[in-house]
């Protein structure tokens, strides 16, 4: 829940509306990326706080991968399944190969752009524009690439500089269904980067804007490796700020990946099967902005409910467009399993109902078209008279305001909390994710399993109850009990993480546990439940399935050790290994610094009388860059030269490989009262942009041509 307490938008529906039934209440206070996946940056043992660029990037691409531009994301991993492990390797490919993540620079606000453009324009190309709220970027692209930023820089996408960013454009970039990234100052010259999820419509009593941002930093409180959602403010002073780590922080930096085409809002028609558990079709009528149909299919797998939605705008109208929203409540605590809605449709999850609305600048759902929705939840529930909503298209106003529409009231069904034995509580395990690691040193493992423990009945439960994890074979249990308050209400959960360690003996590849909610003692347990028979999570896991000798200490070249097999430690780059060691019994070898390192020296130089009357001398430089250090240079190279008659600079685009040479060369005019000898000196990356082993020599060269 959020600190703040914020008054919302609420719609009642009188009785007459929806059956009979008491007024209701569905809040929609502003608007949230519900489906935006939070990557960590603890993915990757080689990754930390400076892979914040390219792991935004993918998460803003993964996002429109699942809003009609597939190609932006493959099976990277190659386990046949496309889900979050692939947006990881996604984020890693980006930082590696298009945003330089891995120099010693790290992700600038350019490498940001310049790596996000690439990677779209080759995929997509000439359908989608890049759009960069940076008055200063244009500046630092100049400094970063030495040349002058155009709006073409990257062939297949444009580029378009705004002005810098501000509230009402943060929140119109995200309502137009577009991915949105926030660089947050931290320091000079560096940014933190961080995905844009929402913001409410009500400010706080201070006069602030309350907003969420997917953070990279890791979630110690959720199982496994995931990110944070950042639930902070902003305000607008000289420019935009967010709170961030305790202290309000420039957002000095601001992109928004846009799509150029327009999707169809509409989608193909949906069936209902003849083994739906539930069906109703309702119209309402809204008088003069015309009526909306709702065709609502309840189908039932297992224990998960389904609610289809089709919504058929049959002759509504406001200012020429037609529907931009359809919203159904759902009870508080109630888990929503998974979702659908056609490109672009955007969906947003509340604690009192489902949303989906349409990008800001869509004229909507006209009369005559339908879209079909649908949600996923935990069964049974029960098909009743729910409150629904509808709007008519946002507006903008001049000054790049949003402003949504009105939200209307209409007669539809949904999930009701229910179970075949009224009044009564019922407890099941939901799997969240588990581990199994073995230390051959110390001959023990150990187990953690993380899972939901939901009350899926429709009484609370408020007495204490225990769950407890065994693996049938090993000794040992972990038990941890839930103690109200507050009490498990239905459809709401708790999550558990459970540890149990024992010897690396018996069946460990798979080993077979039990996570088991409110056990005996008492003839069903201490807590009376609906279904006495589902309290139990049955599942195996790989524990230690290669051979003791096979495993040991891995040393890399950076100093770190994993345990693996032999064979991987080779592929993974391994420069040690250690067979049946693991990585405490063994010292690596300490990281050798790997670094570019440039020097010059002056080549060839000549000069020659070009004058027709007096002499006029030509004088020719030649500057020779060699790269001595132990690592590849990759940024401008910056060269010059100077003698009395002149100086002048170029930058050089090679990428030079440890011992690779690059030569620049430069012509001087020297008057006719400037005969003789003259002494040229010569420079390499000044102004320093390349962090090199040795900072202080071998960047400058001196010596003499004469003129004759």
């Amino acid at each position: 829940m959020r600190r703040w307490m914020l008054a919302a938008i609420a719609v009642a529906i009188v009785g007459s509306l929806v059956g009979g039934s008491a007024a209701a209440q569905l809040e929609i206070p502003g608007y949230v990326v519900s489906d935006l996946q939070l990557i960590s940056q603890e993915s990757k043992e080689e990754w930390s706080e400076d892979w914040t660029g390219p792991i935004q990037g993918a998460t803003i691409l993964a996002w429109l991968a699942e809003h009609g531009y597939p190609a932006l994301i493959r099976d990277f991993n190659g386990d046949g399944v496309i889900d979050e492990l692939d947006t990881i390797e996604l984020a890693d490919l980006l930082g590696r190969e298009y945003m330089d993540t891995t120099t010693p620079r790290g992700t600038t606000d350019v490498r940001l752009v310049l790596g996000l453009a690439r990677y779209v324009a080759e995929t997509y190309p000439n359908r989608f524009v890049l759009k960069i709220y940076d008055v200063g970027f244009a500046a630092e692209y100049a400094a970063d690439e030495g040349m002058r930023f155009e709006p073409d820089a990257v062939d297949g996408i444009e580029l378009v500089l705004k002005a810098d960013p501000t509230i009402p454009t943060y929140e119109l970039e995200l309502t137009s269904g577009e991915g949105v990234i926030v660089g947050l100052e931290e320091e000079a010259d560096r940014n933190t980067y961080l995905s844009g999820r929402s913001f409410l419509d009500d400010e706080t009593a201070e006069g602030f804007t309350p907003i969420d941002l997917a953070w990279a930093e890791e979630d110690y409180w959720e199982p496994g490796l995931q990110g944070q959602v950042l639930e902070t403010v902003a305000k607008m002073e000289d420019r935009l700020y967010a709170e961030f780590r305790g202290m309000w922080t420039p957002v000095e930096f601001m992109l928004a990946l846009s799509p150029t085409e327009e999707h169809d809002v509409t989608s193909a028609p949906h069936e209902c099967v003849d083994v739906a558990i539930g069906y109703d079709l309702t119209t309402t009528d809204l008088g003069d902005y015309g009526s909306v149909q709702v065709e609502e299919c309840v189908t039932r797998e297992g224990d998960v409910d389904t609610y289809t939605y089709t919504v058929t705008n049959v002759d509504f109208l406001f200012n020429g467009c037609g529907l931009c929203l359809f919203a159904v409540s759902k009870p508080i605590g109630l888990v929503t399993l998974a979702h659908s809605e056609p490109a672009p449709w955007l969906y947003s999850l509340y604690p009192t109902g489902w949303v989906w609305r349409l990008p800001t600048g869509s004229c909507g759902l006209l009369p005559g078209e339908s879209a079909v929705f649908s949600v996923s939840v935990p069964g049974p529930t029960t098909d009743t008279w729910v409150i629904g909503l509808v709007s008519s298209c946002p507006t903008i106003s001049v000054d790049g305001v949003y402003h949504p529409a009105e939200l209307v009231p209409i007669k539809t069904t949904g999930p009701g909390m229910s179970h075949t034995e009224p009044g009564c509580p019922d407890l099941i395990v939901r799997y969240l994710d588990e581990s199994c690691v073995c230390d051959p040193s110390a001959g023990m493992c150990q187990l953690t399993v993380w899972v939901n423990i939901h009350n899926i009945g429709s009484a609370p439960v408020t007495g204490s109850f225990d769950v407890v994890l065994m693996s049938p074979g090993h000794p040992g249990t972990d038990t941890k009990t839930y103690t109200p308050p507050p009490a498990l209400t239905p459809g709401d959960f708790w999550t558990v993480k459970l540890d149990l360690s024992f010897p690396m003996e018996g069946d460990l590849c798979p080993a077979f546990y039990r996570v088991i909610v409110d056990p005996d003692p008492a003839p069903n347990g201490v807590i009376a439940e609906c279904d006495e028979g589902n309290n139990a999570l049955v599942r195996e896991v790989d524990c230690f399935c290669d051979e003791l000798e096979e495993r040991g200490a891995c040393c890399f070249p950076d100093g770190s050790c994993i345990e693996m097999l032999a064979s991987d430690c080779s592929a993974a780059g391994g420069i040690e290994f250690h067979p049946g060691i693991p990585c405490g019994g063994i010292d690596c070898a300490p990281p050798v610094e790997t670094c570019p390192d440039l020097v010059c020296e002056i080549g060839q130089m000549s000069c020659r009388n070009i004058g027709a009357v007096a002499p006029l001398w030509e004088v020719s430089v030649e500057v020779i860059v060699t790269n001595v250090g132990s690592a590849t240079v990759d940024d401008p190279i910056y060269v010059g030269a100077s003698l009395d008659c002149g100086s002048d600079s170029t930058v050089l685009f090679d990428t030079l490989d440890p011992g690779d040479v690059t030569t620049a060369n430069f012509i001087f005019t020297c008057g006719p009262n400037q005969p003789g000898c003259h002494d040229v000196t010569a420079v390499v990356d000044d102004p320093d942009f390349i962090d090199e082993c040795d900072e202080d020599n071998n960047e400058s060269d001196s010596a003499t041509v004469c003129c004759r």
